[in-house]
């Protein structure tokens, strides 16, 4: 059979090879597609939740006894409390760069921290915590005492309490036990809700009571204005308990 006589292929058709080698490069760009795609979302999202430090930060506080230095005495269950490192976060400042922060919490869970031993007496006492997303509401006592609420949400990310308040309160100097208690969250908190941060303390020393009129009318006073309004000076609504 001579050339002429062979069945030619029709002009612009591809034969099978042909088309083999256009699935084999179809197949190449989708791979390089997704390929690109996915490194174009990493690192949209690495832009997205890189920490950019800011100016408006202030000064981390000064004089504190730290979270991490105050024995537990007791936990309403076996939660963890541990040293969370807050250099990661853009919001603010902790003193010695970190707070214990209370995870996987629930409604009701407490935990006992031992303050240090000092001459007893009247002090002012300063509490320093910290706010998030996730934290709940959380009371305040001192040997049994209710001396504080506070709604611990922010809607501006991690963010430290800056002093809080907590009155004149009499220590009697040595196995003085502050509880702080999670009685519930912000209606706008997230998951998991009842969470909770501690930086630390701080005490200044007012006039000493002799235990008469005076230390009782000191006691009195530090009742009445040690519960603070829970939230106070914060973003946040009004809180609603879950």
């Amino acid at each position: 059979m001579s050339k002429q006589d062979k069945k030619q292929e029709p002009a612009g058709e591809a034969g099978p090879h042909d088309r083999i080698l256009d699935f084999a490069e179809a197949g190449l760009w989708i791979v390089l597609l997704i390929v690109g795609t996915v490194v174009g979302l990493e690192v949209l999202r690495d832009a997205s939740t890189r920490v950019k430090p800011t100016a408006d930060r202030g000064p981390a506080p000064t004089g504190l006894i730290e979270a991490e230095d105050l024995p537990v005495i007791a936990k309403s269950r076996n939660f963890s409390f541990w040293l969370q490192p807050s250099t990661v976060f853009p919001g603010g400042h902790w003193s010695s760069d970190g707070h214990m922060f209370a995870q996987s919490t629930e409604k009701g869970d407490w935990i006992d921290l031992q303050l240090p031993e000092r001459e007893p007496g009247n002090y002012h006492l300063e509490l320093f915590l910290t706010k998030a997303a996730d934290y709940g509401i959380v009371d305040v006592s001192l040997n049994g005492t209710q001396v504080g609420t506070f709604d611990l949400y922010s809607g501006r990310g991690v963010v430290p309490t800056g002093a809080l308040d907590l009155g004149e309160l009499e220590l009697r100097g040595h196995e003085d036990v502050l509880r702080l208690a999670v009685e519930g969250t912000n209606r706008r908190a997230s998951m998991p809700f009842f969470q909770f941060g501690i930086d630390g303390i701080r005490f200044g020393e007012s006039a000493q009571g002799d235990g008469g009129e005076d230390g009782e009318n000191a006691a009195s006073d530090a009742s009445d204005s040690g519960v603070e309004a829970a939230g106070e000076g914060s973003d946040q609504p009004p809180s609603e308990e879950r």
